[in-house]
């Protein structure tokens, strides 16, 4: 598996993706980006937001770098079209949770692979339809109260107690962690071909 070989810089401070890292036995660094997302206004459609903005996140870090292969990646639920990042508050989570119950969303994320050196990159995204079973205003309000809503898009974690909330998936499970394994092993492929040439 030389894809696995190369050195990643992870432009992400999420535990969340650094335990999936780590699960596939990567080798990477973490150097945050400093991009203010709230600053920033994307057009196009969700997934075409989530890919721009993977890809603004990992072109930081590569300029301040120089070198490595940088990732960057973008995480965002999606109902009726409206896009859920982190919730600002509890209140924001109890809407986004509330709107959540019973129903079916997509969790997308955006995944950027930028050579520092070259300039080069890579963007793609994947999306998952992650279905809700009805939950209650106590239940919302208990997990609310643990405080694992905050920070997460969608104001829940499946990898969590928010794992009570989902009925099933159709997709790919990590993505809705927050980073797509799979759709990463794939663009980590083409860098190394690149590389070859």
């Amino acid at each position: 598996m030389d894809y696995l070989e190369q050195e990643l810089i992870l432009a992400s401070a999420s535990p969340r993706r650094k335990e999936l890292l780590e699960q596939i036995g990567a080798k990477f660094t973490i150097i945050p980006s400093g991009i203010d997302e709230g600053k920033l206004v994307l057009e196009g459609e969700p997934h075409e937001k989530t890919k721009a903005l993977a890809l603004i996140k990992a072109r930081d870090v590569a300029e301040k770098v120089k070198k490595g292969l940088v990732l960057g990646a973008d995480t965002i639920v999606v109902i009726d079209g409206q896009i859920y990042g982190k919730p600002i508050n509890d209140q924001h989570a109890y809407e986004m949770l509330k709107s959540l119950s019973g129903r079916c969303h997509q969790v997308i994320t955006g995944v950027a692979l930028v050579d520092a050196a070259t300039g080069f990159y890579l963007t793609d995204y994947e999306k998952t339809d992650v279905y809700f079973s009805c939950i209650d205003d106590d239940e919302i309000r208990e997990y609310i109260n643990s405080g694992e809503a905050m920070g997460k898009a969608g104001a829940y974690a499946i990898q969590g107690k928010g794992a009570l909330f989902v009925e099933k998936i159709n997709g790919c499970y990590s993505n809705v962690v927050g980073l797509p394994i799979f759709l990463l092993k794939k663009m980590l492929k083409i860098f190394c071909k690149k590389e070859e040439i």
